[in-house]
């Protein structure tokens, strides 16, 4: 028995495995416990991400609408040929000569404005 007990000491394999095994589980467990840790984080940011995304998109067709629309009030209130336009075109009436050409979506019914020419 005395034999057994000193051969298990003076056996360096035993403890170099074990040392070896041990570091093994600690590396692991503390990947695992940051995983565990950072995933959700990980997971909220690529949805911020997303959503950032998502909103610059949208920020940026409504800046065009903004631009737009800018564009059509700084015309209505400077430009009188273009307040004719429109206002001939809402009514359906033409100018004496003027032909109009109307170009509708191939999804909308055919109108049916009747231009009449316009008193002079």
């Amino acid at each position: 028995m005395q034999q057994l007990r000193s051969k298990r000491r003076r056996n360096p394999e035993v403890w170099s495995t074990g040392i070896r095994l041990m570091s093994i589980f600690i590396v692991v467990g503390s990947l695992a416990f940051l995983l565990v840790a950072f995933y959700p984080e990980w997971t909220r940011k690529k949805d911020l991400a997303t959503q950032l995304a998502n909103e610059k998109s949208t920020l940026s067709a409504e800046e065009l609408v903004r631009k737009q629309r800018s564009r059509e009030v700084n015309l209505l209130k400077n430009d009188t040929e273009y307040v004719e336009a429109i206002a001939r075109d809402k009514i359906g009436v033409m100018k004496e000569g003027e032909t109009i050409y109307r170009l509708d979506a191939p999804d909308s019914k055919p109108a049916a404005i009747t231009a009449k020419p316009a008193k002079p």
